[in-house]
């Protein structure tokens, strides 16, 4: 399961990978008729939102990692596109990331052949997430059904002013001091890093919290990278974490230890926001403990 989520963090990354020039077929044009919005989200941070607005009923196609019902099917991802299932599912839209190498030869003339409109959001920063919740809603609104546009802005200026809540600055933030927030999908201390551009780095500034992770985007840290930073608070996103955070207080025995459940925070969009609480929670504690000089190690924030 962890591994299907980390998958989705890295589907931030993987955007410059290398495409397979090779992955798509083109197949006969589809004649059907559509009077309603289909859609085919090939992002699960996009799904995620998408579920979010509460028209998860209009996904009819999805990659692997995308969190929503089974009964989606599955049409590969932006690395490896099933051009048959694609066509089977008969979108009137996609919605994708834009990578950085450019996006799965034959993805454009297909959408061309089927008319299919294909829509790309950018979701690596804060400011990213809140235009996809902002611009998101013109893209899912169906004319043919009433009120469907405003209320779907209605769902959309919810969501917002959820992470408006969850993002406000936490009392006394500079208590925690230069806080690192990681991913660990393993028992070995091998993590991925929330640095400066990152949704999550975002975050930790509008909250008030000093980001120990200089370096932009989401860098992989060994052992030796977390020992130089040696940060006062750190904050563990992990599912199996016990091992790795006995190994990260050996490595940073300064450091004040958290560890969260919080699989949400790995889907930058509109489903982050309950991720972001928990987030919050546990560096408002941290705050709390260093306020009162008494960093404690191994803390656990409930689910």
């Amino acid at each position: 399961m962890f591994r299907a989520i980390l998958h989705t963090t890295w589907g931030i990354l993987l955007c410059a990978c290398g495409s397979n020039e090779d992955s798509l077929v083109p197949i006969g044009n589809s004649t059907a008729k559509l009077t309603t919005i289909r859609v085919v989200s090939l992002s699960p941070g996009v799904s995620a939102t998408i579920v979010a607005l509460g028209v998860s009923d209009r996904l009819v196609g999805r990659t692997p990692w995308c969190e929503v019902s089974t009964d989606v099917p599955i049409v590969g991802s932006l690395l490896d596109l099933n051009a048959e299932a694609l066509v089977l599912a008969h979108p009137t839209v996609i919605l994708l990331q834009p990578p950085a190498q450019g996006e799965v030869g034959g993805l454009a003339d297909l959408a061309a052949t089927h008319k299919w409109q294909v829509e790309r959001f950018r979701i690596d920063s804060l400011a990213d997430v809140q235009a996809m919740l902002e611009n998101l809603p013109k893209v899912l609104c169906d004319p043919n059904i009433k009120d469907d546009c405003s209320k779907l802005q209605e769902r959309s200026q919810i969501l917002q002013s959820e992470l408006t809540e969850a993002l406000k600055p936490i009392s006394n933030a500079n208590c925690a001091g230069r806080t690192l927030v990681l991913l660990i999908s393993s028992e070995s201390v091998d993590a991925l890093g929330f640095g400066k551009g990152s949704y999550i780095g975002d975050a930790l500034d509008r909250m008030g919290m000093m980001n120990a992770l200089l370096r932009n985007g989401y860098p992989s840290l060994g052992a030796e990278d977390l020992a130089k930073l040696d940060p006062e608070t750190v904050i563990v996103i992990s599912q199996r974490s016990a091992g790795a955070i006995e190994q990260l207080a050996q490595i940073m025995p300064n450091s004040a230890l958290f560890s969260i459940h919080a699989p949400e925070l790995l889907q930058p969009g509109g489903g982050m926001i309950r991720g972001l609480v928990k987030l919050r929670e546990a560096l408002t504690q941290a705050c709390e403990a260093r306020a009162k000089n008494s960093p404690t190690s191994n803390q656990k924030v409930a689910p």
